[in-house]
């Protein structure tokens, strides 16, 4: 192994980066007093806090491994046959299958087509934690709206299914506060689907765990966003929340659940010690790193938490090295175009817990309710109607038209309907004088074919 900080910056941009305050870093002092109570441990986790900031100010990535590509390569096949297949769903791969090899004739005969396979559920927006970055700060509407019953849920899969869907997953919030979860997973037909969960692991113990493996829960997704404790602790603001997560990953060995580790990139955590630490810690135990990058939405907005094009270039050197890791939702199904880029709408959807169909959790353009209308039609409209039918960069992390429409307009509310960005989109383009996604009738409304 070898280990050395390498600066990402040129020298004189270094100096006028000297007097650069990260908001993060301001507002998250204030929760060591809170989290620790005496004065020993609030001065020891105060000062593994201050370390990350001046790393973070210095923006140097540490490198203590070399790359190796063959290895890469071979580890990369491992892992999805690991994640992908479930051998114990017997029908599960036979399905799989198919949906590869009709993706494949769809690129082969020059088809713009796209296998549909699955949707992420928000089971609701509570939490109990207050995470820095929540997504669902401004989008719970559960006093004012009723969330999705079983019934509902179970009619919703079966016509997903029908378009090819064979992943479903529960997410929040926190998933495992909805007081009828199983419930929830028993109408997804767990024994035919992929299942999965993403969750804080504060509230999975031994009981949830069990009850998650008897269901047929393939794939937990845990967060963790630092291998140093304390720093983890302070950006989901609950202490002692990484040792339930350490705790969480011990049960799902023990009842054969893979994990997966849910990583938010941020300036809070990009030039720290505790990333590399996380990566080192994934590596050595085989377990795959969903990263996701930080965006201004929620309570991460105005933290100064996003990365920069440059920031973006450092996160790439530093997890050259490692295999366990990609990007999340950066990649695709293979031969679904031959492109990468965001899958949302073409492979995907994400649902609130209202039935509202969005692109991804974070993207809250509202592109219709299955309460409404199918499924099946809120996806073909999507798919015509808004910038989500092409496989492009991530829209809220580094497409610089669509950011510069939608968080001005995200200010105003917490939510829009698809026809509100249309019309957000044709005034941005009348002003710059430009056409931002060709594909689209944008000097229309949201109803051009």
């Amino acid at each position: 192994m070898i280990a050395e900080r390498v600066s990402v910056e040129s020298k004189a941009r270094k100096k006028g980066r000297k007097k650069e305050r990260i908001k993060y870093f301001e507002m998250a002092r204030g929760d060591i007093k809170r989290m620790y109570k005496t004065p020993k441990e609030i001065e020891r986790v105060t000062a593994i806090f201050d370390d990350a900031y001046e790393q973070t100010r210095k923006r140097e990535i540490k490198i203590i491994r070399k790359p190796n590509r063959i290895k890469n390569f071979l580890v990369r096949w491992k892992i999805r046959f690991k994640y992908g297949i479930h051998w114990s769903k017997p029908l599960y791969p036979l399905r799989l299958i198919r949906n590869y090899s009709l993706s494949f004739i769809y690129h082969l005969l020059g088809k713009e087509k796209h296998v549909f396979r699955g949707i992420e559920f928000a089971l609701t927006f509570r939490c109990n934690f207050t995470c820095h970055h929540c997504l669902c700060a401004n989008i719970d509407e559960s006093n004012t709206k009723k969330e999705l019953v079983p019934a509902e849920y179970r009619k919703i899969v079966k016509e997903a299914m029908r378009l090819g869907a064979t992943t479903f997953g529960m997410e929040g919030g926190e998933p495992f506060m909805k007081k009828n979860w199983v419930e929830i997973v028993e109408s997804w037909q767990p024994h035919y689907n992929h299942i999965q969960a993403s969750s804080n692991g504060y509230l999975f113990d031994e009981k949830v765990a069990e009850k998650c493996s008897e269901l047929g829960v393939d794939t937990i997704n845990f967060s963790l966003d630092s291998g140093i404790p304390e720093l983890h602790d302070i950006f989901r603001q609950k202490r002692g929340s990484y040792e339930r997560v350490m705790r969480a990953i011990e049960l799902c060995d023990k009842y054969k659940i893979k994990v997966i580790l849910n990583t938010v990139v941020s300036k809070a955590n990009l030039y720290t010690d505790g990333l590399i630490r996380l990566f080192e810690f994934a590596e050595k135990r085989k377990l795959f790193v969903n990263v996701l990058f930080a965006k201004d939405v929620g309570e991460f907005k105005g933290k100064d938490g996003t990365l920069t094009k440059e920031d973006f270039e450092a996160f790439n050197r530093l997890a050259e090295p490692y295999n366990y890791w990609h990007i999340h939702h950066e990649g695709k199904l293979k031969s679904n175009n031959g492109g990468t880029g965001c899958p949302g709408v073409k492979e995907m959807v994400n649902m609130t817990p209202y039935g509202d169909v969005i692109n991804c959790a974070n993207n809250h353009v509202y592109l219709g309710n299955v309460r409404d209308e199918s499924l099946s039609s809120i996806r073909k409209r999507a798919l015509t109607e808004s910038p989500f039918g092409k496989y492009r960069p991530c829209f809220l992390t580094k497409d610089e038209d669509f950011m510069n429409i939608y968080y001005p307009l995200l200010k105003e509310r917490g939510n829009m309907t698809l026809d509100e960005f249309r019309n957000a989109l044709s005034q941005y383009e009348k002003t710059n004088d430009k056409e931002v996604y060709q594909e689209l009738c944008s000097s229309c409304s949201s109803t051009c074919n």
